[in-house]
């Protein structure tokens, strides 16, 4: 799993948000060094996620809904990519046609069910004001 453009961004909007202030997405972009086209696609998911509302009018714009130190790398990542596998064996309702030919289970989704729940662990340790570093407390 790779941390995509996309996900970067959505750290540094998060970051622009953390005064709790309501911001202008045009702000927030030239503030953060993102282009715009990204940031609305970005702030749409991260309000179905619920961690930004968006207020409309002359003072409108956006502001962050959830404490970031609630919010862990994990959260975020499948806020603006969705749930991502190592595999596809590993998605839910996967069929594995080598299993069904063998009638035994499969040893390679075993072992990859285990690196999944490593790598879902180890991105749940990490919270966002961590990753801005607004929390300098030890890990």
């Amino acid at each position: 799993m790779l941390i995509t453009r996309e996900a970067d961004y959505a750290i540094r909007l998060l970051r622009g948000l953390t005064d709790g202030e309501i911001h202008p997405v045009k702000s927030l972009c030239e503030t953060e060094e993102i282009p715009w086209k990204f940031a609305y696609k970005i702030l749409k998911k991260l309000k179905d996620a619920g961690m930004v509302e968006s207020l409309s009018g002359v003072r409108g714009g956006c502001r962050l809904k959830k404490d970031l130190n609630d919010v862990t790398l994990l959260d975020l990542l499948t806020a603006t990519e969705g749930r991502q596998y190592v595999n596809n064996c590993l998605k839910p309702g996967y069929e594995c046609t080598w299993e069904q030919k063998k009638g035994r289970k499969c040893t390679v989704c075993g072992q990859l069910a285990e690196i999944q729940k490593k790598m879902d662990r180890e991105l749940e340790t990490y919270t966002l004001m961590q990753m801005i570093g607004g929390d300098s407390a030890e890990r």
